[in-house]
């Protein structure tokens, strides 16, 4: 009788401590779901982090499956996880955002010196008069370039990198058409002498 009374004892603490130990890690968990929150309110997450920030909600997800079946370790370390995945995704898109501007800064700026020469091409053309050369289309085409080039500066002032990029490649690609075209009418009229 003694033996089963202490055995019940032992079961009812051993019960006891299991419950006291069973809970929910919930400064973990709410520290993961602030954490994810900031990375999907930074534009620069959602626009150059955003399968860091997938991984991260997954996490999340996983984190409240595990929670909700009251397996409090696995939820602990998916909070961590979340956590982790959110903070790498912002410092990523730091670098990328970065690296973007940069590279859109870069573009901008080849745009317009091929814009600066291309201008002066387009000049000595008028003045020299080569045949064959269709200086109205050219200038028409010049005319348009230079609106693109417009766009791509104000997408650039506008934070809208990537289409500053594209743009910017696009003007580079009509003005080295110009140029190519120019040289071939000049070429083939001076073989003609």
């Amino acid at each position: 009788m003694v033996r089963l009374k202490y055995g019940f004892l032992a079961l009812v603490a051993g019960a006891a401590l299991l419950a006291a130990c069973a809970k929910p890690p919930v400064e973990e968990m709410n520290n993961a779901i602030a954490e994810v929150s900031r990375a999907e309110n930074n534009p620069d997450v959602v626009n150059y982090a955003a399968n860091a920030l997938a991984r991260a909600r997954e996490a999340l997800t996983q984190m409240q499956a595990e929670a909700d079946a009251k397996r409090y370790d696995n939820a602990k370390r998916l909070a961590a996880d979340a956590q982790s995945l959110a903070e790498k995704a912002i410092s990523d898109s730091r670098t990328a955002a970065l690296r973007i501007r940069e590279e859109a800064d870069s573009a901008v700026n080849a745009m317009r010196n091929a814009i600066s020469e291309t201008e002066q091409t387009l000049n000595n053309a008028r003045r020299s008069r080569p045949a064959g050369v269709d200086i109205n289309k050219l200038d028409r085409d010049f005319t348009d370039a230079r609106g693109t080039a417009e766009q791509a500066a104000i997408a650039q002032a506008e934070s809208r990198y990537r289409e500053a990029i594209d743009k910017s490649q696009s003007v580079r690609s009509a003005l080295s058409a110009i140029t190519s075209s120019l040289s071939r009418t000049v070429m083939a009229a001076s073989r003609k002498k």
